[in-house]
């Protein structure tokens, strides 16, 4: 009986050495343990046996079902490791080479510009400060000086957001489309310490006519400094500075007074055109005048510091936005600022 106990052993192990996948494995298993189970054929004998050999058979016989068992589990995970090996070997991406391609992207043109802006004032120690594009009508009008009934709301040709969720709103509540960053200055005012130095980069949206200037959909820069004794003079030299660092060095500016409903005193601003500058006629970009309006600042009107909780007597504000689009195009020498919505890959692939 042990003589067969070891035959069985030894042709277990021989043959499950010679297993080379998991499905000669699974076929060995079922041959020993399940189907034919050839133990259950050796174990027929016991009956034949002495009380004290079928103790002992019985014994032998177990620690072999146990060996196999163990065996066959050792067995598996060697070959699904082999298996898995194979297929990482077959499979295998070597990730620090580069990938081959004709046409890897770049930055639209517009995003160019917005990076170069956000470099220039990080520099001179500014923040980079956004809140969502679906504004409230409090924060993109009444908080700014701008009440239902004032005219300057004709200005601001608004996208508004379904009458179905405005109806039931106050008017204060109601959701729009923001018409120009300067909501993000109300919040910044109501939510952070002073003294404060922000620049807003991002996208506006007004229903407007369109034309070299003007998109409905368009990008806006405007900067916030709140601070103590901050006057004009101030803003003047930093409106200066960037527009030199980011056009060139032989850049004009030209500042004309304007009346802004939330400011005090304000101005728009010109820039030498940079289009026209390599011709000898001016184009429909600057309206052949030589000039093309870019920008515009202002000291904060008082009472749009009241309705943030900040003392006009103590601090000023001082601000002033840009056309980023308007911007982009005279850095990259485009004539008109729509070209750059239009998905025209000869022209953007050219930044």
């Amino acid at each position: 009986m042990k003589e067969k106990l070891n035959n069985l052993r030894n042709y277990f192990t021989t043959e499950l050495k010679n297993c080379k996948n998991l499905n000669e494995l699974k076929t060995l298993e079922d041959k020993l343990i399940w189907k034919n189970w050839e133990l259950k054929e050796i174990l027929k004998w016991l009956k034949d046996l002495s009380v004290e050999e079928k103790k002992e058979f019985w014994v032998e016989s177990n620690n072999l079902k146990v060996f196999i068992e163990e065996s066959l589990k050792i067995k598996a995970l060697e070959l699904e490791q082999e298996l898995y090996k194979d297929i990482e070997d077959k499979e295998k991406i070597d990730v620090s080479l580069e990938f081959p391609s004709e046409n890897t992207g770049h930055y639209h043109p517009i995003s160019i510009t917005s990076r170069l802006l956000e470099e220039i004032f990080i520099s001179l120690g500014f923040k980079v400060e956004d809140w969502p594009q679906i504004e409230k009508v409090e924060y993109n009008f009444d908080k700014l000086n701008i009440p239902a009934d004032h005219p300057a709301r004709d200005v601001w040709d608004t996208f508004w957001i379904s009458d179905t969720i405005n109806n039931a709103l106050e008017d204060k509540e109601k959701y729009l489309l923001r018409t120009h960053t300067s909501p993000v200055q109300i919040r910044t005012m109501l939510g952070w310490k002073l003294p404060i130095k922000i620049i807003v980069p991002w996208r506006v949206f007004r229903y407007e006519q369109e034309d070299a200037r003007h998109t409905c959909n368009f990008y806006q820069l405007e900067w916030l400094m709140v601070w103590k004794w901050v006057t004009f003079w101030d803003l003047k030299w930093t409106l200066d500075t960037v527009m030199k660092k980011l056009l060139w060095d032989e850049t004009r500016l030209r500042f004309r007074p304007y009346v802004f409903p939330f400011t005090e005193p304000s101005c728009e601003i010109d820039v030498s055109c940079q289009i026209c500058k390599w011709k000898w006629w001016s184009c429909g970009m600057c309206s052949w005048t030589w000039f093309v309006e870019l920008l515009w600042a202002w000291m904060v009107h008082p009472k749009v510091l009241e309705n943030c909780g900040i003392d006009p007597e103590v601090y000023s504000w001082f601000a002033f936005g840009m056309w980023i689009d308007r911007i982009a195009a005279q850095r990259f020498w485009v004539s008109s600022s729509r070209m750059f919505y239009q998905s025209k890959l000869k022209l953007n692939e050219q930044f």
